[in-house]
């Protein structure tokens, strides 16, 4: 008789147990929950908050528990007031990724999400994890099996492409430069794909210390219809572009010689000869490059203005520079750089003045019609 009881409870523990593990397998939303927690805990309150909210809408058709989590600080969150449930869809994985397996992934593969028809796309290099250009912190909030969570500085674009390859399509040739002097590349219609990265741009360069040329730019983008397939900008840090606010009349000018109708990333600019010129958006305004004896990482512009800030911000059509002082015409104003080293006050601008004659000019174009800048 005790052997019956005996076999009986064992029986009826091992059913239990086996309904308990059914149901956990059923009800993958709990792995939202899970994750909410960990999140919040972990400095994650925004995400953990609008997990939460979804948890029953994100996972209502799933049988998997299995759910890789990407994180955005707090900080992204509050750039975006309204977050929609396909973006937060777009940071959920619907398989538990390691880090060994992101890392594995090649340049270039794409990684389907809970939102349909949108992938992430992987875009890590020299050991950088980097989805979509924007980077993952290689150590996981948790990593389980069934739920991994990893952190990201902010959200993926959803619209991300792949860049095309640096080419001869930038650093032309003056024949060919001359041929495309009406105008360069092809233009794109400006889309909700093209404002979200815009806005995150702007966001940016707020967050480091340039909001004043990130307020230039809101005003010269506002109401454009459509802009160049790539660009580049240098952007002047806050105390530098002070003495400029207020003078509207200077607006365009200055935002014209900051801008480069391509898009020329820092392991690309570093690579230059000493010399070499890049056209600008300000018609006959050229960039003029070097690098000091004193240090050949410190990359310098006109009149010694230095790099500061490299690849501030990467997408797939812009990226900028922090530079540490605005690029003066000194064709056409009398003032100089004040700020500018010594050993450079002497620079020879020979390239600057004589840039028709220069065998290395940059010049993609001289002047697009970019509506924002007539």
């Amino acid at each position: 008789m005790a052997s019956i009881t005996s076999t009986t409870t064992f029986t009826i523990t091992l059913l239990t147990f086996s309904l308990l593990l059914s149901l956990s397998s059923s009800h993958p939303s709990s792995t939202i929950l899970d994750a909410a927690e960990i999140l919040s805990t972990s400095g994650f309150e925004a995400m953990a908050l609008n997990l939460e909210l979804a948890s029953q809408t994100l996972l209502a058709r799933r049988q998997s528990r299995s759910l890789t989590v990407f994180a955005p600080t707090n900080f992204a969150f509050n750039q975006i007031p309204q977050l929609p449930l396909s973006l937060l869809r777009y940071h959920l994985l619907p398989n538990a990724f390691s880090l060994h397996s992101l890392r594995s992934l090649p340049y270039g593969a794409n990684i389907a999400t809970l939102l349909p028809g949108h992938s992430l796309t992987v875009t890590t290099s020299n050991r950088r994890l980097s989805i979509n250009n924007v980077t993952v912190n290689p150590t996981p909030l948790l990593a389980d099996g069934y739920l991994v969570i990893f952190q990201t500085d902010t959200f993926f674009d959803p619209y991300f492409q792949v860049p095309r390859p640096s080419s001869g399509a930038c650093f032309s040739a003056r024949k060919s430069a001359e041929r495309n002097r009406d105008g360069f590349g092809s233009k794109r219609l400006i889309s909700d794909s093209l404002t979200f990265s815009f806005m995150e741009a702007s966001s940016a360069l707020r967050s480091r210390g340039f909001s004043n040329m990130a307020s230039f730019l809101d005003m010269q983008f506002l109401g454009l219809k459509e802009r160049p397939d790539q660009l580049t900008l240098f952007a002047p840090m806050d105390e530098a572009m002070a003495s400029h606010m207020g003078n509207i009349t200077e607006y365009s000018d200055i935002v014209r010689r900051h801008l480069v109708p391509c898009k020329i990333m820092w392991n690309h600019l570093v690579t230059l000869e000493e010399g070499t010129l890049i056209w600008t958006y300000q018609r006959g305004f050229t960039l003029n490059v070097t690098k000091t004896h004193a240090s050949s990482d410190l990359f310098l512009l006109n009149n010694g203005v230095p790099v500061i800030f490299p690849d501030l911000y990467n997408s797939d059509w812009l990226v900028i520079h922090g530079i540490g002082d605005i690029l003066l015409d000194t064709t056409s104003t009398e003032d100089t750089v004040q700020h500018a080293e010594s050993s450079l006050s002497k620079f020879d601008h020979h390239h600057h003045k004589n840039h028709h004659h220069h065998n290395r000019v940059y010049n993609p174009a001289e002047h697009s019609h970019f509506s924002a800048f007539h």
